[in-house]
């Protein structure tokens, strides 16, 4: 009876095997699959043969490379130009940790290991912004621009329950900082990550309207009938430690005269205000981190995307696609 039992688990997970291996056959990587320390990154490239900078683009936190791939092909029409899947993320494997700077340096060896060499423009959407301004801070030496695209600031506000007053409460992220941030590692992985999965679910709403038929079934995949995974006890970004140890350095983060470009979504919906932050006070300080972003360069410029909300790689495209080809110019000059 056990035997009977175990052979049965084992059928289990085999058919789990060849289903998954059945999937990624019908939804294989738009890109290209880079190993970095044993593991595999992926990266959609565009423009590969072009001289000059190579563009790389960071997404936001819950998005993957695809959602750069209404400016990538503009892009890489005059320049190289690279999406990145985080680890975990996408077709990107699981690496050592989804901490934000292991994430920069794992970026960093997959650029180096697929032979997408600086001199480097860097792009960030949201949370990327973050990733850009850190990757710029450690290759500096390597880094000939920057574009923020709406992009997350290190002071940014959330919403949190104060356990004291039972209450939520406006408070500013780095303040919820409470471990020491993971230290990089280097170390080549042999086994695949052991995981947990579970089904996610996502609705894009009009999101994808201007995304071609086949990029819109290899959203749905990802998000919708592909499993989500995860390795137990890795899932900590140490975004609020980060946060609070660029905002406690300030110096470190700047990036000297680097050209950089901030583009800022004009059109964004009005966020609802409550007793301790009106829609007013909300609205000026989004603003206000979006300006203040301009003083991690001397040589910076802003740009609102006045039909844009935060999803400005979406929403306008060419947009942000003009503003990265004046760099590449300028930077061949």
């Amino acid at each position: 009876m056990i035997k009977k039992i175990k052979a049965f688990f084992i059928a289990l997970i085999l058919l789990s095997t060849l289903n998954a291996s059945s999937q990624i056959k019908n939804y294989p990587p738009p890109g290209k699959l880079v190993d970095v320390n044993g593991y595999k990154m992926h990266l959609i490239v565009k423009g590969e043969d072009k001289k000059g900078p190579t563009v790389v683009f960071f997404h936001g936190a819950g998005d993957i490379a695809l959602n750069w791939n209404l400016v990538l092909p503009k892009v890489g029409k005059f320049a190289k130009a690279v999406a990145i899947d985080f680890a975990g993320e996408g077709w990107s494997e699981h690496g050592h940790g989804l901490a934000l700077n292991q994430q920069v340096y794992d970026t960093y060896q997959a650029l180096k290991n697929a032979k997408l060499n600086g001199p480097y423009i860097l792009v960030g959407h949201s949370l990327g912004g973050i990733h850009a301004n850190l990757f710029a801070s450690k290759y500096k030496e390597e880094v000939l621009g920057v574009v923020m695209v709406d992009a997350t600031h290190p002071d940014v506000v959330l919403k949190i329950f104060n356990r004291e007053t039972k209450k939520m409460e406006r408070k500013k992220m780095r303040l919820t900082a409470n471990s020491p941030i993971r230290k990089v590692v280097k170390t080549h992985i042999y086994e695949p990550k052991e995981t947990k999965s579970f089904q996610g679910k996502k609705d894009f709403g009009n999101r994808l309207d201007k995304f071609s038929t086949d990029d819109k079934k290899l959203f749905n995949w990802i998000y919708n009938e592909r499993k989500w995974t995860y390795v137990p006890g890795e899932s900590n970004t140490y975004e609020a430690e980060i946060f609070q140890e660029m905002f406690l350095n300030k110096q470190k983060y700047h990036l000297g005269d680097i050209p950089l470009i901030v583009i800022s979504g004009g059109n964004k919906s009005i966020p609802e205000g409550d007793k301790n932050w009106s829609s007013k006070q909300l609205v000026e300080h989004r603003e206000f981190l979006q300006k203040d972003l301009l003083k991690l360069s001397s040589n910076n410029k802003q740009i609102i995307a006045k039909k844009s909300g935060h999803n400005i790689h979406i929403d306008e495209p060419k947009l942000v696609a003009k503003a990265i080809k004046k760099m590449v110019k300028k930077m061949k000059k």
